[in-house]
């Protein structure tokens, strides 16, 4: 008898795949496939009801019963079988073989089984800090500063550093930025402040006539401290980035071509003035 022949005669037996396989010293895959091939692979067995003792077919090859209906029954009429539980010794009744009775003596049993590891402390080590030389304890064995400033300092100082010259107030000043140009953000905030005046006076003077002699405090005189656009008073006792500061609005805006003269300038509020930006009205 070949192989072939055996994995069938074995299964019409009643053997599972997986008992056919290690009875013939083969792979489960060669076995589904010899089975498959005779149709063989959804094998019904032939068992005989524990309960009413009929005979059936099914596919479970440790099937018992015919139906729901008579597991039930006999599980009533048996009431399982008696055990003892590890944890509290009492006798209880169930189907399943299990240790405990129930769920709070599974947890009791084992927490006080379980061995609890002793905490055992690092021990720190002192080492010297390799910038500011001050002994200090870690239980780290790669560290070697004592601090994150001391830390940062390292990292800067390993840095390559560039001698600059400061664009707005001629200072000299070392900086690790290789395009640094100021040598603080007040200076870089006048230098570009100053930039952006003078391209703004430039595209004032391309648009034609200006009149140099505008301020806000004439303004406030000529349009009696209103604001055109909304018809409220202007507050000169605020912040000067308050929304209702006074500003000076150019009816036709410069972008559009408008002229910085007395006919084309109003008064009004910081506000008013951002929200209209270069609408003509």
């Amino acid at each position: 008898m070949n192989v072939y022949d055996e994995i069938i005669s074995m299964r019409k037996n009643g053997m599972m795949q997986k008992e056919i396989a290690c009875g013939l010293s083969i792979t489960r895959d060669k076995v589904r496939y010899v089975l498959k091939k005779a149709n063989l692979e959804n094998f019904l067995f032939k068992k005989t009801c524990a309960q009413c003792d009929t005979d059936f077919e099914t596919t479970g090859s440790h099937a018992k019963f015919c139906s729901k209906r008579c597991r039930g029954k006999y599980n009533k009429a048996n009431n399982g079988y008696q055990q003892v539980c590890k944890n509290c010794k009492n006798t209880f009744v169930k189907y399943k073989e299990q240790g405990f009775c129930n769920k709070k003596c599974q947890l009791e049993y084992f927490s006080s089984h379980k061995k609890l590891k002793e905490y055992v402390p690092v021990p720190k080590k002192k080492y010297n800090c390799i910038v500011c030389r001050n002994e200090y304890k870690t239980t780290s064995s790669v560290a070697r500063f004592c601090s994150y400033e001391c830390e940062y300092a390292h990292k800067v100082s390993l840095k390559t550093k560039y001698d600059k010259k400061c664009r707005e107030c001629g200072k000299h000043f070392t900086t690790t930025r290789s395009k640094g140009k100021y040598c603080s953000n007040e200076c870089g905030s006048k230098f570009s402040g100053r930039k952006k005046e003078a391209l703004r006076r430039k595209r004032i003077s391309s648009n034609g006539d200006v009149h140099w002699d505008i301020s806000i405090e004439r303004l406030m005189k000529r349009d009696k401290a209103v604001c055109y656009l909304c018809n409220e008073l202007v507050l000169t006792n605020l912040d000067t980035n308050h929304d209702y500061y006074p500003s000076i609005e150019h009816v036709k805006p410069i972008a559009r071509g408008g002229t910085h003269t007395w006919d084309n300038v109003k008064l009004a509020h910081r506000k008013c003035n951002y929200e209209k930006g270069t609408v003509l009205l």
